[in-house]
């Protein structure tokens, strides 16, 4: 814990924002070659829409044809309803860092744990439903 915290204060002093690997004893810069060559043959990059965000290019694995007998969304005839987004949520703007949960116009009024409208609400790990717990 303490390494982490010492981490975040030296890209602070430095003016920096990067992803760091804290366990680097353990955690290759380059990953588990042997489970990426495995995810490699499994997976494709596809493009999903991300609720809240939108469509985020190469940001999703998709199964390959060869693998398409695992594939659920192939065998199962569900039909999954469009994502409807409120047009007051800010949750995209949140969830991007531009916002902060008490910006959005529906935080704690219209959106609410009890009542959630976005995302970041939803779930109780959820950006706007920590803030509406913890406060900010």
């Amino acid at each position: 814990m303490l390494q982490g915290i010492l981490m975040l204060a030296e890209q602070l002093l430095a003016g920096e924002s990067r992803v760091e690997i804290l366990y680097s004893r353990v955690v290759r810069p380059e990953g588990n070659p042997r489970a990426r060559e495995i995810l490699a043959q499994v997976f494709t990059p596809c493009d999903p829409a991300w609720r809240g965000v939108g469509v985020i290019p190469g940001s999703g694995l998709a199964i390959r044809e060869e693998y398409g007998a695992f594939d659920a969304e192939k065998m199962l005839t569900v039909e999954v309803e469009p994502v409807r987004e409120h047009p007051g949520c800010s949750c995209g703007e949140i969830l991007k860092g531009k916002m902060a949960p008490s910006d959005c116009a529906l935080f704690g009024k219209v959106c609410t744990p009890e009542n959630p409208v976005g995302a970041c609400m939803v779930s109780s790990e959820g950006s706007c439903a920590a803030a509406y717990k913890y406060g900010e």
